[in-house]
């Protein structure tokens, strides 16, 4: 447990591996920061990081990792509660975008972070490389713009999948920002969009992208904002397929389109990613795919880490 102290690394050649950690109150810097130009490779396991804080210029209330040279950072079931800052309200994780390196955040779980709808910019912001957002809680966070999350693929393709953007709050434009300077295409597949607000008095947009974006298979259910979605660039296109779209509102200089939309909501038979059956387990079947989990994590870290250094 750590009650106020943070990991802080701007220079040294360590690699991390945090497992099972408990952060509370951790100031200025938030809980771990670490921005280098050397090569690292991170990995941050079954952690929970509870009401930290940052008034650091890079941001990242609970985690700042900002890498110019090579390696990778994987964080997987990892909590955040009532994380704070300027930006990137929970965590900001940015990997070189000249190499081709792992930048995971999967099984992870955000929770009303952010302090309230007209401060602040990014609950959270992954961005560049191979960019895997996937099976993610993001719901009831708070701030100005992009209170749901901000992706930012830059090199190779981007996946957000499995993953749920409740209830998030703001007063400007952009709950989800998919942005880049590349010529990448973005997945973003059986994901729940519901529930989120956004201004509506000045054009305010709900889902924004600027590259090849494609959406499949997802709900957008209960949304405030003026347009729903919108395509920046006009050289790129914004595809949303299968999907039960509640108000297909747009905006932008590109193009968009809708394809083979979902009529109605069933959950049952139309989302099979709302599938509930495991919610009501036993525990004691819980209990004997456990040992799955720590073979997993043996996996993991062993893709992870270079077998030299």
């Amino acid at each position: 447990m750590q009650n106020g102290t943070s990991l802080f690394d701007n220079t040294s050649l360590s690699n991390y591996y945090i497992f099972n950690c408990y952060f509370e109150e951790c100031k200025e810097t938030g809980a771990i920061y670490i921005k280098r130009d050397n090569e690292i490779y991170a990995l941050i396991e079954e952690s929970v990081f509870n009401h930290s804080s940052s008034t650091s210029e890079d941001g990242g209330g609970s985690i700042c990792f900002d890498i110019r040279g090579d390696g990778n950072f994987v964080q997987q079931r990892t909590c955040y509660y009532a994380s704070i800052a300027n930006f990137n309200m929970a965590f900001c994780q940015y990997i070189n975008s000249l190499s081709n390196n792992k930048n995971y955040a999967i099984d992870i779980s955000v929770f009303k972070c952010g302090e309230n709808e007209e401060k602040g910019r990014n609950t959270l912001d992954i961005g560049f490389n191979d960019i895997r957002f996937e099976n993610n809680n993001i719901s009831n966070n708070k701030c100005q713009w992009l209170s749901s999350c901000s992706i930012v693929p830059n090199g190779s393709p981007g996946a957000c999948n499995f993953s749920t953007f409740r209830e998030n709050n703001q007063t400007e434009s952009k709950s989800i920002g998919i942005s880049t300077l590349a010529y990448v295409t973005q997945e973003f597949s059986y994901c729940n969009v519901i529930g989120n607000k956004c201004g509506t008095d000045k054009e305010q947009v709900l889902f924004t992208c600027q590259c090849t974006t494609n959406v499949d298979h997802c709900i957008f259910l209960n949304n405030i904002a003026k347009y729903m979605f919108e395509q920046y660039r006009v050289s790129y296109t914004l595809t949303i397929s299968e999907s039960y779209v509640e108000s297909n509102s747009t905006t932008g200089p590109g193009p968009i389109k809708f394809n083979a939309l979902k009529e109605n909501n069933d959950f049952n038979n139309n989302f099979i990613h709302f599938y509930t059956e495991n919610c009501f387990i036993d525990p004691k079947e819980v209990s004997l795919k456990l040992p799955y989990l720590s073979e997993f994590a043996k996996t993991a870290s062993a893709g992870l880490f270079p077998t030299k250094k």
